[in-house]
């Protein structure tokens, strides 16, 4: 099961040698006639190799764009109806430096292997093939079911526009699409994000480029207009939060909360404050989650070790600073007990905006600006979702060619003539058709808070994998640097790869980090129910509470399963160090200019080299 070190024939294409294509058999009028199997085999499913034509820009766009979801427009809401403000600027805080450990671990790792299915590769060949494969299937199928989910979401933010009603004091809502029309939009979405991940990958990386801009643009726009209005500019009307602030000392709604920093709304409740800390943060954690998106890209990208150490050190920093600031502006302007905020556990939190900035720009006489923001929102779910199909493709990918059968790699670990991997795609799509659960209950939009809880457990075991994986990674190397063989010290090494600091310290925290949300990313939902006797009315029932549970868990279950499974089936055991030494020597690499020493540049080097990430 060891990993050859021209995994899949892909690494070649480093350098700018693709592989020269097959030749097309000739058929003679005595040859047997193809079949129309043969002919779509040899048509769309014949090389083996991907196309490197990912620049620098195209590859921080992927990121960016699959950062920058959902999730910063509705988990803030949710963050600050929990926490308060101040609870949600720390929660992304904590959140951030959690993801902060993993990516310097990732960024070192993908310096030296940057193979496509990186992701895969690292716990492979570092720990154990058994735990490649668990890490393989989860973070595949977590990344289809957040192209579900956001799918989703967009077509329920298609339901929130609004018009001014016969009062001009007062805007009424369209009302909720019925499932028909909402379903409509589903597989509209799906058909554009299908055709969209098929046409290559340099056309997807320029559209990402664009994307990419329009939500940079746009958020920009957002902390912009929270200072306007938080300035009193726009006419704040009498239920503003300026204007409520006085009155929450007094408020007794009835809203349910989970256990929190402040009062939670429950009868009788004394519960510590750290549950509240770690629920903000877990659901923090969703929001920041796609920093890794870089790395999958490891696979096409044109130059691997100059381009994805970078991308993978400082681009995710990017969406979650972002998060950071308009979390902290939007806080100015929206009561933490507003009855608009998103409450995911309380029994009316259907029909309501849930997003902190529509429900800012609705307490102000800015009469045009929540349809503008809705249609946002609906863009940035829908964009997220087209990455995530990307992603899982490019994970099916390499998962078929490493470790499937000889019709799974012929079907999915296989690309066409313009270098797509069809097949992955069309695997991936058909499992993103989860996004039709979204119409089975009008209620809760359970199915989506579910499978929103499956991928954040699910990438969490990612996570901490990679984590683990960095701390053999390095224990391998200081191995031979106590043999005198190499170093990770030597000035070889940090001249050719990205040598993180202050590690393993950033691994283990990235991987206690991880583990914490894993283990107790179930705790609010178990709470209520096991207490919900003695809780104020509001709460949801209980069954949808034990669906909170089942996706909190079900990822991580799952992966334990997998990992395993194949270990006992396959009689896997853990890689000795003494194993890894040629993993560190990859020649097929040697072709690519070495990246340059950033230390040894002026600061005009670093404003192009901060530059050439954004643009």
């Amino acid at each position: 099961m060891a990993m050859a070190n021209n995994q899949n024939g892909i690494p070649l294409q480093a350098l700018g040698h693709a592989p020269s294509p097959p030749q097309e058999s000739v058929h003679s009028d005595s040859s047997p006639k193809e079949t129309w199997g043969q002919y779509i085999s040899r048509k769309f499913f014949s090389r083996t190799y991907l196309d490197r034509g990912l620049e620098r820009h195209h590859i921080t766009s992927i990121a960016f764009s699959g950062m920058v979801g959902i999730g910063l427009f509705v988990s803030s809401g949710e963050l600050i109806a929990i926490a308060g403000p101040a609870g949600c600027v720390l929660a992304f805080v904590i959140a951030g430096l959690i993801i902060f450990g993993v990516m310097r671990s990732l960024a070192e790792m993908v310096s030296v292997r940057p193979f496509s299915g990186a992701l895969i590769d690292f716990p492979h060949t570092y720990v154990d093939p058994a735990l490649g494969f668990a890490v393989g299937v989860i973070y595949m199928l977590a990344q289809c079911v957040c192209t579900a989910t956001l799918t989703a979401s967009a077509a329920r933010a298609a339901g929130e526009f609004t018009r001014t009603g016969p009062n001009s004091n007062q805007d009424v809502r369209l009302g909720d699409l019925d499932r028909d029309r909402k379903g409509g939009i589903i597989a509209g979405l799906w058909i554009i994000t299908f055709c969209s991940n098929i046409f290559g990958v340099r056309i997807y990386g320029t559209l990402e480029r664009v994307v990419k801009w329009v939500k940079l643009l746009f958020i920009v726009f957002l902390c912009l207009l929270m200072i306007i209005i938080s300035t009193d500019v726009g006419d704040q009307k009498p239920d503003s939060a300026s204007a409520q602030k006085h009155a929450r000392r007094n408020h007794n709604g009835t809203y349910a909360l989970p256990p929190s920093f402040r009062w939670t709304g429950y009868k009788g409740v004394s519960h510590p404050k750290l549950d509240g800390h770690e629920t903000c943060t877990m659901l923090a954690m969703f929001a920041c989650m796609g920093g890794d998106y870089a790395i999958v890209t490891a696979g096409e990208a044109a130059r691997p070790r100059n381009d994805l150490p970078i991308a993978a050190r400082f681009m995710y920093m990017v969406p979650i600073g972002f998060y950071i600031l308009t979390s902290f502006l939007v806080g100015f302007n929206v009561d933490y007990f507003d009855k608009d905020l998103y409450h995911p556990y309380a029994a009316n939190n259907t029909d309501l905006p849930h997003s902190p900035f529509t429900v800012a720009v609705r307490h102000t006489n800015i009469r045009a600006l929540p349809n503008v923001l809705n249609a946002f929102f609906l863009f940035s779910a829908y964009t997220a979702a087209n990455t995530c199909l990307y992603i899982s493709s490019r994970t099916a990918f390499a998962l078929a060619q490493l470790y499937g059968n000889k019709f799974v790699q012929k079907w999915i670990g296989r690309t066409n003539r313009g270098l797509t991997p069809v097949g992955a795609v069309i695997f991936c799509s058909v499992l993103g058709l989860l996004a039709f659960l979204g119409l089975i209950y009008d209620d809760y939009n359970q199915s989506i808070l579910s499978l929103s809880s499956f991928f954040t457990g699910s990438v969490g075991c990612v996570y901490a994998s990679e984590c683990i994986a960095f701390i053999r990674f390095k224990a391998g190397l200081d191995r031979l640097g106590s043999q005198d063989v190499f170093s990770r010290d030597d000035p070889a090494y940090e001249q050719k790869h990205y040598r993180a600091s202050w590690q393993p310290l950033c691994a283990w925290f990235g991987l206690g980090g991880c583990s914490l949300i894993i283990f107790t990313s179930g705790w609010p939902a178990i709470y209520l129910l096991s207490e919900r006797e003695s809780l104020a009315e509001g709460i949801k029932a209980p069954k949808y509470l034990i669906f909170d549970v089942i996706g909190a868990y079900i990822g991580p279950l799952l992966f334990l399963c997998l990992y395993l499974g194949y270990k006992v089936y396959h009689e896997t055991s853990s890689r000795s160090l003494a194993d890894f030494e040629d993993s560190y020597f990859l020649p097929e690499f040697d072709g690519e200019a070495a990246p340059a020493n950033v230390g040894i540049r002026d600061w005009k080097y670093r404003v192009r080299e901060v530059w050439s990430l954004i643009k």
